[in-house]
């Protein structure tokens, strides 16, 4: 896993999902659908998120084996760190 980035907890099925700190600050991971984002809470009430979306099937993303959620995370801190394109900072509603 990358620099700064320390995973609490990640696991599950419909939805897999991950909580932990990228450099101190608290993200949560979710895969369920036919998406998967990270969400990592800036300061309060001010949170930044990504989403892609994955699979083919209604399911898919709830199955994600762990390895791959673990890339993606990976994928976004790097966007986050850059603020590359794809993602945007989202109010306290954000859809989970």
């Amino acid at each position: 896993m990358v620099d700064g980035v320390e995973i609490t907890w990640i696991g599950g099925n419909c939805p897999v999902q991950s909580e932990g700190t990228v450099d101190g600050l608290p993200y949560y991971f979710r895969a369920r659908g036919m998406h998967w984002a990270l969400e990592i809470e800036e300061a309060p009430g001010s949170t930044w998120r990504h989403e892609e979306p994955y699979g083919t099937g209604p399911f898919d993303a709830g199955w994600m084996p762990e390895d791959e959620a673990l890339s993606f995370i990976e994928k976004a801190v790097g966007l986050f760190r850059s603020r590359g394109s794809g993602a945007a900072p989202s109010g306290a509603d954000a859809e989970q």
